[in-house]
């Protein structure tokens, strides 16, 4: 059965924590085991979407409103509207069954119809995400040092990808 995605309804989140949960296992995404909670699943401010394999819960994509300057600069200037791919995963369980492009599908097409660019951070660990962003378009602006946690917190590598407003539009 092809996956299901719709919006992201209240009563998705227990589920979507306990596939967090073995996604971090899986992936350490996020990188944090204290972030596997409601409100960090929840935190980003725009859409968030579900997909269903078997009409289970098996990932999310959830967007937050903006982008960092180096991400809007690569999309073409301070001035461009653009949105950020956040809280993005799918049960490594589910991987393989099209759950991924099928939150991806949605995001870049619900940006394209609003002439939103798109932008994303992932940790460079994460080879196998970053190959997925690359196979569909997104472009690669490098690899740069992170610290999430604040000036004393500990660093990560980190690439930032984006998809202008011309190439999400379908």
């Amino acid at each position: 059965m092809a996956p299901l995605v719709r919006e992201r309804r209240p009563e998705d989140v227990p589920t979507l924590v306990a596939v967090l949960a073995e996604v971090h296992e899986h992936d350490r995404y996020p990188i944090v085991g204290t972030h596997v909670e409601p409100g960090w699943l929840t935190e980003p401010d725009g859409p968030a979407w579900v997909a269903e394999v078997d009409d289970e819960v098996v990932g999310q994509a959830a967007l937050t409103t903006g982008a960092d300057a180096v991400s809007r600069t690569a999309l073409g200037g301070p001035g461009v509207d653009a949105v950020t791919l956040s809280r993005f995963f799918v049960a490594p369980r589910s991987r393989g069954t099209g759950a991924a492009a099928a939150l991806l599908d949605t995001v870049e097409t619900y940006a394209g119809g609003r002439s939103l660019g798109l932008a994303l951070e992932v940790v460079a660990h994460n080879e196998a995400a970053r190959r997925l962003y690359e196979r569909r378009g997104w472009s690669p602006l490098g690899s740069y040092e992170v610290r999430w946690f604040g000036a004393d917190g500990p660093a990560y590598e980190a690439y930032r990808f984006v998809l202008p407003v011309r190439a999400a539009n379908f």
